[in-house]
């Protein structure tokens, strides 16, 4: 309020310098001297005749302060000392200066100045209008601030979202990477505010990458080098003549046996998942599955018949796909000898497919126990066994990872489920190479 005040004071000192500097024309009645009679005399002294002293005329009526409220004035020049009748707010002595009076009650800013013929004269604006005034503007200037608010937050909004198309498709590419996929991101289709930060990821994907292919590496090269020796212990092991070994020391032998199996199952999983996790290329090839899937049965189905385990196939799976042939028969082969190994005698054990639009699914349904839902997700990782090392059922807890891993490869998805009644289905869609024919 007090700037705005500066400024109403300013203005009227504006307004009487215009009139003292450029000499506007003021009427002599502003003076506000009583009027003199001039007398006329003949030569021995008699009056003949007075009159009075000639003033100004003026066409228009003098104004005064009062006008301000009587006439609605927003602001006024007027005399010093008003007309006889009206009422006077300063004495005639009053020096020039801002003033600030009571006018019918209400506050009123004054500026009383003299001009060059020595009238004096009041330029005034009322108090309330100076309030209205700041009202109005500060009305005015917050619908302006709201309005530009309006527009200028959509726009900042759709400026920025414009802005960061670049950075959300990368957000989206990452996202959908595999994870063996490491190279470096493009900068070239990004804004160059972003160089440092996308040198900085392509700094850690380098750091990343070196150290996850040495740590495949090392499971690689430990678990072919464990391989050596298994098989001369295991070669030597089998060559040994049980009927001339006593009984208990040959079963001892037997014992010996069964873990140097166990350790080569370890070992050749080991040594499976860790080329799982090389990222290797793929090798797409089209192919029939109902073939594949024949294959499968062939290298496992001694399993089914140890323990008279109904294995086949269900529906019609002649269907052609296109994808990499050596790692989906993997997958297929580690979830039927899975679902064999937990089936109980006498269990049935299914593979089937189904195509469902562009999406072709690989399932296999097993008679056995199924998986405790707070395990479904756990056994997709390395090492995991249900029951830990209380199991009955031996295993290295690595064939599930593989299947999860090579699934990644070939950007397939691993879905297991309980059935309504017992047993277990997994669930194996292929979303990305995969080619079908009619």
């Amino acid at each position: 309020m007090s700037s705005f005040g500066d400024y109403v004071d300013e203005e009227l000192a504006q307004i009487s310098s215009v009139i003292i500097n450029y000499n506007v024309i003021l009427p002599k009645s502003w003076r506000g001297n009583a009027a003199k009679r001039k007398v006329f005399t003949d030569l021995n002294g008699n009056i003949l005749f007075s009159e009075k002293k000639e003033k100004s005329k003026s066409f228009l009526p003098i104004p005064t302060l009062n006008d301000l409220f009587d006439k609605h004035q927003e602001i006024i020049v007027a005399p010093l000392i008003p007309p006889k009748g009206e009422a006077v707010y300063f004495p005639p002595n009053v020096k020039d200066g801002l003033y600030s009076v009571l006018i019918n009650d209400r506050r009123v800013r004054a500026l009383v100045a003299t001009n060059h013929s020595g009238i004096r004269f009041v330029v005034a604006r009322p108090f309330d209008l100076m309030e209205a005034i700041v009202s109005r503007a500060l009305l005015s200037s917050f619908v302006e601030f709201l309005l530009l608010i309006a527009l200028y937050v959509p726009s900042v909004i759709v400026f920025v979202n414009i802005m960061f198309i670049p950075v959300n498709r990368l957000a989206k590419e990452l996202n959908s990477r595999k994870e063996s996929d490491l190279t470096p991101v493009e900068k070239d289709k990004l804004p160059s505010e972003l160089d440092a930060f996308i040198g900085a990821i392509n700094n850690l994907f380098d750091k990343t990458h070196g150290a996850l292919q040495n740590e495949r590496r090392f499971i690689a090269d430990a678990a072919h080098e464990m391989r050596t020796p298994l098989t001369a212990i295991s070669l030597q092991a089998q060559s040994l003549d049980l009927s001339l070994i006593p009984a208990d020391e040959a079963e001892k032998i037997e014992q010996l046996k069964l873990a140097i199996s166990r350790q080569r199952k370890l070992t050749n999983d080991l040594l499976e998942y860790a080329r799982s996790q090389c990222g290797r290329e793929l090798k797409l090839v089209s192919f029939d599955l109902k073939t594949l899937f024949i294959e499968v049965i062939d290298e496992i189905g001694y399993i089914a018949d140890e323990k008279d385990i109904d294995l086949g196939l269900v529906g019609n799976c002649s269907l052609t796909l296109y994808t990499d042939r050596s790692k989906l028969k993997q997958i297929i082969l580690n979830l039927v000898s899975n679902a064999l190994k937990y089936t109980p005698n006498g269990g049935v054990c299914d593979i089937l497919c189904q195509k469902n639009g562009t999406v072709v699914s690989i399932i296999i349904k097993d008679s056995g126990p199924g998986i405790s839902e707070k395990s479904l997700n756990k056994v997709f990782n390395a090492f995991y066994r249900i029951g830990g090392d209380t199991a009955k059922i031996e295993g290295t807890g690595l064939g599930l990872a593989i299947v999860k891993s090579l699934c990644d490869e070939i950007s397939a998805t691993i879905k297991l489920k309980n059935q309504h009644n017992s047993g277990l289905m997994a669930t194996v869609s292929l979303c990305q190479y995969y080619k079908t024919y009619d």
